[in-house]
């Protein structure tokens, strides 16, 4: 993948667009319907082969959900509060008995996670990703297997670790269990 900046620091417009087209899964269609600019035109932004005016930047960033700035990587701050509604939230099968959404953070490449265990029950599949995972227990009793070892982790208690080491979560009680986590590094 591209650098999102150029040599002398300059953001990569092209870079910055392609990827997040590709992260939300679009083709250069939908973002053409979705902006009002052709798919041509945006393909050959996406390439380097041709400049962007402010407007149509400001078009491509409302479809994003950013403000320039932030769809350029200069703020994460935009000019109004976004909110990310329930619909939004993204379920994702992580075994019988738990319940896990992800949300994306607008504007960041960070994630939001909520998930809710049911007594003996823990994540089917481990894990490994890019960035790091930050987890706080807010109900009960959770284990963190982090390479086949086991760190168990109560309420109120916050773990932190390297997304790319093979982990997974478990409730090993008899009592529900709920983690809020937020990981560094869009995933869903």
């Amino acid at each position: 993948m591209a650098s999102q900046t150029t040599s002398d620091g300059v953001p990569n417009v092209g870079a910055i667009l392609k990827q997040l087209r590709s992260r939300r899964g679009e083709s250069l269609r939908e973002v053409a319907h979705g902006t009002g600019l052709s798919a041509s035109f945006l393909s050959m932004v996406e390439r380097g082969e041709c400049d962007i005016t402010l407007g149509r930047l400001g078009a491509i960033a409302k479809h994003y959900g950013h403000d320039v700035a932030s769809l350029l990587g200069y703020s994460v701050r935009g000019a109004r509060i976004q909110v990310v509604d329930r619909k939004q939230r993204v379920p994702v099968n992580r075994g019988s008995g738990v319940e896990y959404e992800a949300i994306h953070v607008p504007a960041t490449d960070m994630e939001l996670i909520v998930a809710t265990f049911q007594p003996n029950s823990g994540f089917r599949d481990e894990l490994t990703h890019e960035g790091i995972d930050i987890v706080l227990v807010l109900e009960g009793t959770v284990v963190v297997t982090i390479n086949d070892a086991d760190t168990t982790i109560t309420e109120g208690d916050v773990a932190v670790w390297s997304g790319a080491y093979r982990h997974r979560l478990r409730n090993d009680s008899e009592h529900p269990a709920k983690v809020f986590a937020v990981v560094t590094e869009q995933i869903y």
